[in-house]
């Protein structure tokens, strides 16, 4: 572990976890406003799948360091803006090499993952940094915070999912909006337009992450109602770790699919497997019967 938390801070990414199973991972490049670089990009995608894959882990949190979220992408890096490496690029072969590196791979990660996602927004958030905010399942804003689709004002389209995330996230017209005149919008109307979950204080903002992680972290059956429920039953102690991830992929399914089909993804969860395994005991702890 030592060795993947070193990889990723010499690319521009901060990986840490709690104890209590919350990964806090900090875009690291303040002095640039933690614009994403090709490897910074790919330390992104490798923590996001280490959150995943990591059993230990319950919940993770994506913020920058200083005053930005992100800039989006780092134009000044060597070789340019464009995101596939010059030795890898192939005649006439644009499309499937976007597919291989494109910006796109951060937001889908982070879909397919079932583990909850956080993103905590500081500041500014442009361009492919606007994709990593949006892509995550729960957004929390600074007030100092906005969301940038700048691509129409660099004459590119969409890119990092942003098409995807905009209509699904707000109403047409309002991507529409967002996206053909290229404005910052300031957190405060993004909360209004439903863009973001809640905005905070800036001097609030990583408690109330911390808060939210913590909770999804720590989540337990009720303390009250069916006595498999209560306290020493058969449910009590229950890790409902495997439950939210079930839910989040219900619900990110049902964006993409039919109403039918969503309910036969229900009463599969339901008869192979939906039940919640035991959180394991605490040391010296009676076991639950």
């Amino acid at each position: 572990m030592t060795d993947l938390v070193t990889s990723f801070a010499e690319r521009g990414l901060e990986y840490s976890v709690s104890d209590e199973g919350v990964a806090w991972l900090r875009l690291n490049r303040p002095e640039k406003r933690n614009a994403i670089d090709r490897p910074l990009r790919t330390a992104i995608i490798e923590a996001i799948e280490e959150v995943t894959e990591d059993p230990a882990v319950r919940v993770a949190v994506i913020t920058g360091n200083g005053r930005a979220f992100s800039s989006g992408a780092d134009l000044t890096q060597e070789g340019g803006p464009i995101e596939i490496p010059e030795e890898r690029r192939r005649p006439n072969g644009g499309r499937e090499d976007g597919i291989l590196y494109g910006w796109y791979r951060m937001v889908d990660r982070i879909w397919k993952s079932t583990k909850p996602f956080i993103a905590a927004v500081n500041g500014i958030a442009a361009g492919g940094g606007c994709q990593l905010a949006l892509g995550c399942d729960l957004v929390l804003a600074s007030e100092e915070a906005a969301f940038w689709e700048i691509f129409v004002r660099r004459g590119l389209p969409l890119e990092g999912g942003g098409a995807w995330l905009l209509t699904r996230s707000i109403s047409l017209v309002r991507a529409k909006e967002m996206a053909l005149f290229g404005e910052p919008i300031p957190a405060r109307k993004a909360e209004s337009w439903g863009l973001v979950n809640e905005v905070v204080p800036a001097d609030q903002l990583e408690a109330t992450a911390q808060e939210w992680a913590h909770k999804l972290a720590t989540l337990a059956p009720p303390n009250s109602g069916p006595a498999a429920f209560a306290p020493g039953g058969a449910m009590a102690q229950a890790d409902l770790t495997i439950p939210i991830g079930n839910i989040k992929t219900q619900i990110n399914g049902a964006w993409e699919k039919s109403m039918y089909q969503t309910f036969m993804d229900e009463v599969g969860l339901l008869g192979g497997g939906g039940r919640m395994p035991p959180r394991p005991a605490e040391p010296g702890a009676p076991a639950a019967h």
